[in-house]
């Protein structure tokens, strides 16, 4: 019986913390200095997993490394940190949020072998314009059992009994 898993992921080291990235994957880290778009590749590689064989480190792989780029760089959810002291009027409220940034993993390397990710291509015959509802299409919801469409017409024929009566008087 062959245990061998055919997933790919790297155990890496970023911010004082370890992440488990597979490519493909979008994973947040602490601040990374760069812009949007840019490359970035991580040398501390803990461990790597792939084609059915497991490489761990000690502490690092020397001939690993992990590739992306980043994707965004932004604040993450706000802390409160909230300090009381009972019964002697002591209260402070303070807010943190931590810098973070996003990063697409795109390739796990691990000497010879390379494992990478490329983003799945958009077919060509798929436009904005074919994902809207067609113009003929109902796109309001029936206002319940009751809803008549002789009601929306109404207005209508209005219009044309009006417009019939003043073009009969026009012609006397």
């Amino acid at each position: 019986m062959s245990t061998e898993s055919t997933e790919v992921y790297a155990v890496i080291r970023s911010g004082g913390k370890q992440y488990r990235v597979s490519p493909g994957q979008r994973v947040t880290l602490e601040r990374l200095a760069g812009d949007a778009g840019d490359a970035v590749t991580f040398e501390d590689v803990l461990l790597v997993q792939g084609g059915g064989e497991v490489a761990v480190g000690t502490p690092t792989l020397a001939s690993a490394t992990v590739s992306g780029e980043i994707v965004e760089q932004g604040r993450g959810k706000k802390v409160r940190v909230f300090k009381y002291k009972n019964k002697t009027r002591y209260r402070r409220l303070r807010g943190h949020r931590q810098l973070q940034t996003r990063v697409l993993v795109n390739e796990v390397s691990l000497g010879d072998q390379s494992w990478s990710w490329a983003p799945p291509a958009a077919a060509a015959d798929e436009s904005p314009a074919a994902e809207l509802p067609d113009a003929g299409s109902d796109t309001e919801p029936d206002s319940g059992p009751d809803s008549d469409d002789s009601l929306s017409t109404a207005p209508d024929t209005a219009e044309t009994e009006t417009a019939a009566a003043v073009g009969s008087d026009s012609e006397e």
